[in-house]
This record gives structure tokens, sequence and C-alpha cells, in this order.
């Protein structure tokens, strides 16, 4: 049986899990660096009806990266434990396409409602 370092090493497109794991990061210590010219509360949750219920706090934004964070590591995981090479790809670009996008929602917003 092979050991995780292994599995890791035997992972297509490393290139994309690095920067996918940087993009994260980046967006995290954009958002606690920006906290001060946003406003007490954002808007994040548009699911929700119109109203108090879309809001969270300014730091409720690293939701988003956070969670594209626990994607790359759950789909990692799991691509490491398949044999098949397709899977093994599309899980790691599910896990880098994640991440763009909420990089993307999390800049929208921020860009929405911040005092630049």
């Amino acid at each position: 049986m092979q050991t995780f370092t292994q599995g890791f090493r035997e992972l297509p497109f490393r290139n994309y899990i690095y920067l996918a794991f940087g993009i994260s990061l980046f967006t995290i210590a954009i958002v606690a660096l920006l906290s001060s010219f946003l406003p007490p509360e954002v808007p994040l949750f548009y699911g929700k009806p119109v109203g108090g219920g879309q809001l969270t706090k300014t730091l409720g934004l690293m939701i988003a990266p956070v969670s594209s964070l626990a994607i790359l590591a759950v789909n990692c995981a799991i691509a490491i434990l398949t044999k098949e090479i397709f899977t093994k790809k599309m899980l790691i670009f599910a896990a880098f396409a994640a991440c763009l996008l909420s990089t993307i929602t999390t800049f929208k917003i921020i860009f929405l409602v911040g005092f630049f």
C-alpha cells in the first residue's frame, strides 16, 4: 500500500493543485487585509430571500475560499485513492474550478460593497 505522499506525487495536474491552494490563501489574506474597507455586514447568501438573511459579517467572506480549500483537500484525497487516471484528472480540475469560482465570487462582493 502506498503512503499519502507517494500518492500525492503520482497525481496529475499537481501544478493546478498548488495554484488552487495559493489562490485560496491569497483570497483569505485579501479579505483579512481589506476588512477595514468593507461594511460590517456584506451580502453573501444570495439564495436566501432579500433582506437580512443574505448578510454575513465581513469575515464571513472567508467562507467561500475556506470551502474551496476543503473541496480541494477532499478531491485530492479521493484522487489518491482512485485508480483511474481520468477520474483523478476530473477531480483535480473540479477542485481547481471550485477555487476559481469562489475567488471570483468573493472579489465581486468586495468590489460591490467596498469603500475604496
